[in-house]
């Protein structure tokens, strides 16, 4: 089972991928007389999500049950592949920005305060709060970051910077990342948290890791940062460029990808000691990046855009879709089998039906 960004063997690969949307992907026309042929982009077919919200993630356990998050605290469940998504009651007004299942029952949902619902007893500045679940996203409840301290002497807490991105590599262990390189990691599932030393202060849009103990992180000005020892040191690698740089994934310790403005996507095969840049032709910001195996991969990005590699990245396909929205994550659950979702309520899934 694969999962996106962590290729933990136990947990599935986030890229977490089918697209949400309203309307379906358009084709070439056939030559008359003749059935249209299957192609990659024929395979990504619009779901409805019955709404218009901006879908910010989106995470399968397997290919029937998932879950969406977005703007105005959105939380969308399915239990038949997006055939059919129905909306999990919430009361709030609050952005929902990433979504993680251990398994079945037991979900993470990472969220930011909006300005009038923030609760009194909260730090003032306190923007991110973490929901969990454990029947199945049915009921949430709220956990804090507020009690995070820094691993190691240093009595620094958490001082209320927003985090963008959750990620667990096995039953205990995650970390999440967000403004002013801000870090933190779980031991015992999310019941408590603790800050680590980025060593920048720049905003990290996503992380990505193979084990509990090697990691990586992308963000503004084009940083990347690579831990290797559970995040106790985190060390800056060279990208070769400046642009923001918003989503990483890596197959193995050695082959990774990194994408962002600009249509960037960077690739190593020596686990970032060197990035090379890799040419789809395209300008729009590139949004997320997962890859199936060590040489299918699939990259999302703004208006519609939809690139597909089956060689490393050597050469990508541009398949994108019919639709002026952003698509914001991706989510695999199988080489076969995945989601995308964005702005405007979009949500597609893909599903190959034979050898393309």
């Amino acid at each position: 089972m694969l999962s996106h960004p962590s290729s933990s063997p136990t947990l599935p690969i986030r890229v977490l991928f089918i697209v949400i949307g309203i309307g379906l992907a358009t084709f070439g026309s056939p030559g008359q007389g003749s059935l249209p042929p299957v192609t990659t982009a024929s395979a990504w077919q619009a779901q409805r999500s019955g709404t218009l919200a901006r879908l910010s993630a989106v995470f399968f356990t397997d290919r029937e049950h998932g879950w969406v998050v977005g703007s105005n605290g959105l939380i969308l469940l399915t239990e038949d592949g997006g055939n059919q998504w129905r909306r999990v009651p919430q009361r709030s007004w609050d952005l929902l920005r990433d979504v993680f299942f251990l398994d079945h029952q037991r979900g993470f949902v990472l969220g930011e305060y909006s300005l009038f619902n923030r609760p009194g007893n909260k730090l003032p500045k306190e923007r991110s709060f973490l929901l969990a679940s454990y029947d199945g996203g049915l009921s949430w409840q709220g956990m804090s970051f507020a009690s995070s301290t820094t691993e190691g002497e240093d009595p620094r807490r958490y001082n209320g910077d927003g985090l963008l991105r959750l990620l667990f590599v096995d039953d205990r262990t995650g970390w999440a990342c967000g403004e002013a390189g801000l870090i933190l990691v779980t031991k015992d599932s999310g019941r408590s948290w603790q800050m680590q030393r980025s060593g920048v202060r720049k905003l990290l849009y996503n992380l990505t890791a193979i084990d509990d103990q090697q990691a990586w992180m992308v963000g503004a000005g084009g940083v990347i940062l690579r831990t290797v020892d559970g995040g106790r040191n985190w060390n800056e690698q060279a990208s070769g460029t400046t642009l923001t740089l918003r989503a990483i994934h890596f197959v193995d310790a050695r082959r990774g990808w990194a994408i962002g403005a600009g249509g960037t996507i960077l690739a190593t095969t020596n686990g970032g000691n060197r990035w090379q840049k890799q040419s789809a032709e395209v300008e729009a910001t590139l949004n997320d990046v997962v890859f199936t195996s060590a040489r299918e991969g699939w990259v999302a990005g703004d208006h519609g855009t939809l690139l597909h590699t089956r060689d490393a990245g050597a050469t990508w396909e541009d398949v994108s879709l019919s639709t002026r929205a952003n698509l914001l994550r991706l989510f695999f659950i199988a080489p076969d089998c995945g989601w995308v979702v964005g702005t405007n309520g979009v949500i597609y899934k893909y599903q190959r039906v034979k050898d393309e």
